[in-house]
């Protein structure tokens, strides 16, 4: 059983090495495609709130008990002194990574999410349980909400599931280095959007919280798409932060709900890492405050970490007036090492097989009726009637969103991976995970 175990954190950890660690080989072309009907400047789509002293509760909470969160959330936005609206649609982020189990500690608890749909709705919220998890495997994101215990959440407390693939797309234009770029537009559809990350472990972020966690708005293999303008750049790891922040504050969320109780230690963002007993959950409006406070917790200065850098550089927070509430309790994690740049036949053998990773949307004649709906819906108008009507894909334009497979009523649009791919989807099919 242990040695069974070993392989397993074995694959996860080199899947997770391939998605987060490797480099990426993709068309730069992308980044120019255009959507007029879908432009929008994040400053003028999400107000921006202010940022000096926001406050950060920190609730001990030692279980995942759902009494034991509800009552720990209550209070915590009691400290903050957030008052929960009536009758709002609301949209919870959590982290669905991938098609993990909660006592994998890769994924927000499904009892966090529990206790706030069970809060909003008790005030008459609509509530939505929105994600796209970070790469593909059989079922997709559906299938996370399944693995991670979403879906029972959900029907108990009516909130419906969304998967980000499924929505239409809104194009930005007002990002300071990642731009344009698409995001889900359910996050402008709600009135409130609650980022509710977990606690962990990044190889290339070096911590993964709230700023990182609305990374999962981009839909499908976006996320790795748009890496590539960075991933040669010999401070990549650092200035990776500056795309991330970008996305953040597209989103602009309005609650951070950071779930520390059992954090993700040792190893990440994947299930390879070591679940880790910590004990609390941090409840704050500003999601650079929550990630200074949970950084100090596990022994990291926030400034180390870069997506916290460029946050206090864009005057999000300030260190020294973040104001924490409750007792931030002294829990050390592990620092990883940072990643090391490679070259030659070995950055040959990284492109390669992260180009593996990727699936691709292919269209079947004998299935598609012409209809139209994955042309009028692509955001980035990758997709145009071909000379006998049927639809046909600008290779060039493509953001690999994968949303035309949903978009599609017939089923006639599929995804197809490589051999790389297949392999990880079938350890992970064997093993259980």
């Amino acid at each position: 059983m242990e040695s069974r175990r070993g392989f397993i954190r074995n694959m996860l950890g080199f899947s997770a090495f391939l998605i987060f660690g490797s480099r990426f080989k993709w068309k730069k072309s992308v980044l120019a495609a255009s959507s007029s009907s879908s432009d929008i400047s994040s400053s003028s789509a999400r107000q921006k709130k202010t940022v000096n002293d926001p406050a950060v509760s920190v609730k001990y909470c030692g279980s995942y008990n759902q009494d034991e969160v509800y009552a720990s959330i209550l209070s915590g936005f009691g400290d903050i002194g957030f008052h929960v609206p009536r009758g709002k649609k609301v949209l919870l982020k959590p982290n669905i990574l991938g098609q993990n189990y909660p006592d994998q500690a890769a994924t927000t608890h499904p009892e966090v999410i529990g206790a706030l749909c069970r809060i909003f709705s008790d005030n008459g919220c609509s509530v939505v349980i929105g994600e796209s998890s970070a790469f593909y495997q059989g079922g997709g994101t559906e299938e996370g909400f399944v693995t991670s215990g979403m879906s029972d959440v959900a029907k108990r407390y009516g909130a419906k599931l969304l998967a980000f693939e499924s929505t239409l797309l809104r194009k930005i234009t007002s990002g300071q280095v990642l731009n344009p770029f698409y995001i889900t537009e359910a996050v402008f559809d709600h009135d409130l959007v609650v980022d509710v990350p977990k606690l962990k472990l990044h190889r290339l972020a070096r911590y993964t919280g709230a700023l990182k966690n609305l990374y999962g708005c981009v839909p499908g293999g976006a996320k790795q798409l748009y890496h590539k303008p960075y991933q040669e750049r010999p401070d990549y790891q650092e200035y990776w932060a500056k795309p991330l922040l970008d996305i953040y504050q597209a989103v602009n969320p309005g609650l951070i709900v950071l779930d520390a109780i059992v954090g993700l230690d040792k190893d990440g963002p994947a299930a390879n890492g070591t679940p880790r007993k910590t004990g609390v959950l941090l409840i704050s409006q500003n999601g650079a405050a929550a990630d200074i406070a949970a950084c100090r917790m596990i022994g990291f200065d926030p400034l180390w970490v870069p997506a916290v850098a460029e946050a206090v550089r864009r005057g999000l927070a300030d260190p020294e007036h973040v104001r924490i509430i409750g007792e931030l309790p002294s829990v050390p994690y592990d620092k990883l090492p940072d990643l090391v740049h490679k070259k030659g036949m070995a950055k040959k053998l990284d492109d390669y097989m992260f180009d593996q990773l990727i699936v691709e949307p292919a269209v079947s004649r004998s299935a598609c009726t012409k209809c139209g709906i994955c042309i009028r819906d692509c955001a980035p108008h990758a997709m145009s009637a071909g000379k006998s009507g049927f639809p046909v894909r600008n290779d060039a334009v493509c953001i690999r969103c994968y949303c035309c497979e949903k978009y599609c009523p017939d089923g006639a649009i599929t995804l197809h991976g490589g051999g790389v791919n297949h392999l990880i989807r079938a350890v992970r099919s064997v093993a259980g995970i």
